[in-house]
């Protein structure tokens, strides 16, 4: 069984155990397998394992094939209940890092700008190959002193559910990002989203008892 699936599986029987008979489970989980199998198959990995952020699309698709074996009847508490648990051991480990001993450290920020724009090069260099239409990736552009900043002009989560029909759901899976920044006691700073029409996703973090996290309103 794919990687992802072996990650939701538990979690997601639990769930469908919970509404459904045991019988009905079954055939429900089968039907998460038939359909994430089918879309990794037509759409593609983005480079497998080569590429560290496929793993979001993947993850998307088994999400999205959840979603349809329940008959869409998924609403934004059952996702965060379904995604705490399916996080439970990343979550226990990123406790355990607080965000406002680091974000004012530029020498261990730039160290994190230098990975992902590792990541950035390779991004820009498979894209349109066997990376598809990768995430496209702007490093701090706004030139924030503290924290760790990026922009995505282009989103394959985005592109999946505008092309599957899957928009209703897309902002729950938006929402963990602010999930994941909680949980390493970071402040996520966002003001515009792809699913939100913004034409670009907007990442700051900062540490959650900042002056920069205090003074923020609004953010996605």
């Amino acid at each position: 069984m794919d990687k992802n699936l072996k990650k939701l599986k538990p979690a997601a029987l639990n769930f469908l155990r919970s509404r459904y008979t045991e019988i009905e489970t079954h055939k429900r989980w089968l039907k998460v397998e038939r359909l994430y199998n089918k879309w990794l198959s037509e759409e593609g990995d983005l480079g497998g394992s080569a590429n560290m952020m496929s793993s979001n699309l993947t993850l998307c698709y088994a999400m999205c094939a959840f979603y349809e074996a329940v008959d869409r009847n998924f609403n934004s508490e059952d996702f965060n209940i379904l995604f705490n648990e399916v996080m439970a051991k990343q979550f226990a480990m990123l406790d355990k890092i607080d965000m406002n001993k680091y974000y004012k450290k530029k020498w261990l920020m730039n160290l994190l700008y230098r990975f992902v724009n590792g990541y950035k090069k390779k991004a820009d260099k498979y894209r349109g190959g066997k990376w598809g239409n990768t995430w496209k990736i702007r490093l701090n552009p706004a030139k924030h002193e503290t924290g760790f900043s990026l922009v995505f002009d282009s989103c394959l989560l985005y592109e999946f559910a505008q092309k599957h029909g899957y928009m209703d759901i897309l902002p729950f899976m938006c929402a963990s990002d602010q999930i994941v920044a909680k949980k390493f006691h970071a402040h996520l700073i966002r003001h515009s989203t792809l699913s939100d029409g913004d034409g670009k996703c907007e990442y700051w973090y900062v540490g959650d008892k900042s002056p920069e996290a205090l003074n923020d309103k609004g953010s996605k």
